[in-house]
């Protein structure tokens, strides 16, 4: 009986496996040049195989040599399958041949959310594949996707009727982690933006209510919810984020922040457009797009303003993020199925990612994942 091929893929993923052993997806990302290194150290290995087949065929045409043409005889089975690696070792070295000397930097999927439809998140890689989708329990209105060990989790708040809602890892179950039912919110409650804590394993969550005097940021417990805590006043509320200590929020034509222990709302830019959505980088400067479709970035400590993408009649953005591996910008419009990439490093457009084929959703909230960088 000649050699299965089923001999020649367990080969392979031996060797593989062998050859990957140094890098652990986990523990963060393969350093530049690694899949170049790793085809090789599988060429060699398979070269050093087939360099020992030869002692062996020297062996057995020696000691017990094939009586007539038999593919039955030991020493053609041997000879079959010396041959079919030496096919292999050439399929590799094809490969070694044409494969990139840098992966992109990129990694980790894109997520889109809608506060229409059934709850579907649409999840798309760093290459433009759109992956398999999940699904939420409800619609997001806006949500915070957040580091979990090796994975992550995520949070989001629906309106109408408003509730926020925690899931621990993407394929777990939800837990309602507060609604209007509960005090000291009210029927009337809108959510506008949430921000996941991790030092305190609470999410804050921005609620504007009738009441403009009960309007603010409350804090509501991950780990035995019903709890919910008013923290600051403010109204009307929109949407939050948490950067190195201070808590970040727009209103109108301006986007404020205010340190989470001492302090009280500072504005840090206003605008002559209200910026309908803004992400703070960790050095300080904020992206933010406005109604007419523009996209700008803002240096604090400098005092200026800089363009990176014209206004554009009808296409107003709907959310926008950052990289937690990079400095690259991913802005999702709405009614439109393209997300665009910024490069804050060099302020330009450097390309862009389909989300979906299907509708896309005219209320989108975008994130990306955490857990896997390369950068």
């Amino acid at each position: 009986m000649m050699f299965s091929s089923n001999c020649f893929a367990c080969l392979l993923l031996f060797v593989l496996a062998t050859a990957s052993a140094q890098f652990n997806p986990s523990s963060g990302c393969p350093p530049a040049g690694l899949l170049n290194k790793k085809l090789k150290i599988l060429s060699t290995a398979l070269g050093d195989i087939n360099t020992g087949l030869d002692c062996v065929l020297t062996i057995i045409d020696e000691q017990c040599p094939c009586p007539d043409d038999s593919p039955e005889c030991f020493e053609t089975r041997v000879t079959d399958f010396q041959t079919a690696l030496g096919n292999l070792i050439g399929d590799v070295a094809n490969v070694t041949a044409v494969a990139p000397v840098d992966c992109p930097e990129r990694t980790g999927a894109v997520f889109v959310a809608s506060c229409n439809g059934t709850g579907s998140v649409a999840v798309v890689d760093p290459n433009g594949v759109i992956q398999n989708d999940f699904t939420l329990d409800e619609s997001v209105t806006r949500w915070s996707v957040f580091p979990n060990g090796d994975t992550y989790g995520l949070d989001y708040i629906i309106n109408n009727p408003f509730e926020v809602r925690c899931r621990a890892t993407p394929n777990g179950s939800e837990i309602i982690l507060g609604d209007t039912t509960d005090a000291p919110l009210t029927a009337d409650a809108v959510g506008t933006g949430i921000a996941y804590n991790p030092d305190t394993d609470e999410d804050y969550v921005a609620i504007t209510l009738n009441d403009p005097n009960l309007s603010g940021i409350f804090s509501f417990s991950r780990m035995n919810p019903p709890d919910i805590n008013p923290l600051f006043s403010y109204a009307p509320t929109g949407q939050i984020q948490f950067v190195n200590g201070y808590l970040y929020m727009n209103d109108g034509l301006s986007i404020m922040k205010r340190h989470l222990v001492v302090g009280d709302w500072a504005t840090v830019l206003t605008f002559s457009l209200p910026p309908l959505s803004f992400v703070v980088l960790d050095d300080g400067r904020i992206v933010y797009c406005d109604r007419a479709g523009a996209l700008y970035i803002y240096d604090p400590a400098e005092d200026t303003y800089r363009q990176l993408r014209r206004p554009r009649v009808g296409n107003c953005c709907g959310s926008i993020k950052v990289s937690p591996c990079d400095s690259l910008i991913y802005v999702v419009y709405k009614d439109d199925a393209d997300i665009e990439i910024y490069d804050t490093t060099i302020f330009k457009y450097v390309g862009s990612l389909t989300y979906t084929s299907s509708t896309p959703s005219s209320c989108p909230s975008i994130a990306c994942d955490p857990t896997f960088c390369c950068a």
